[in-house]
């Protein structure tokens, strides 16, 4: 008798999880060559809109261009084409053997009008 109540509830749960992912991942299409814009300081609000704060780092030593194109894919995959105080640093991780990693964080944001990366001041990452 429980059975007949908890099978329809579970595909229902089940096709509704399905449908919100499906929909996730078509949400954002941004082609994956763009190259994103990092700028280290805060330019006027009333030019772009921020989207969420992103941050990447490696699990172990290495150097920051390593991690560069990853903060660049997490800033597309949210449909920003900027990344406004970046920041970059060597982190201490919890394991003794990854004594320090590479860590890169700001804001991802999406500029209201076309980007000039060099005019901001800014570097591009790929």
């Amino acid at each position: 008798m429980k059975l007949r109540f908890i099978i329809p509830v579970l595909l229902m749960v089940s096709a509704t999880s399905h449908a919100q992912q499906a929909s996730a991942d078509a949400k954002v299409q941004i082609p994956v060559n763009t190259p994103i814009c990092l700028i280290e300081g805060t330019p006027p609000a009333d030019q772009y809109k921020i989207i969420k704060r992103v941050k990447v780092a490696k699990g172990i030593y290495g150097g920051f261009e390593e991690v560069k194109p990853k903060l660049a894919q997490a800033a597309r995959d949210r449909g920003a084409d900027v990344v406004i105080d970046y920041h970059q640093s060597q982190r201490f991780g919890f394991w003794p053997w990854r004594v320090v990693r590479p860590v890169l964080w700001g804001t991802a944001v999406k500029w209201n009008t076309p980007v000039d990366c060099a005019a901001l001041g800014g570097k591009e990452a790929l």
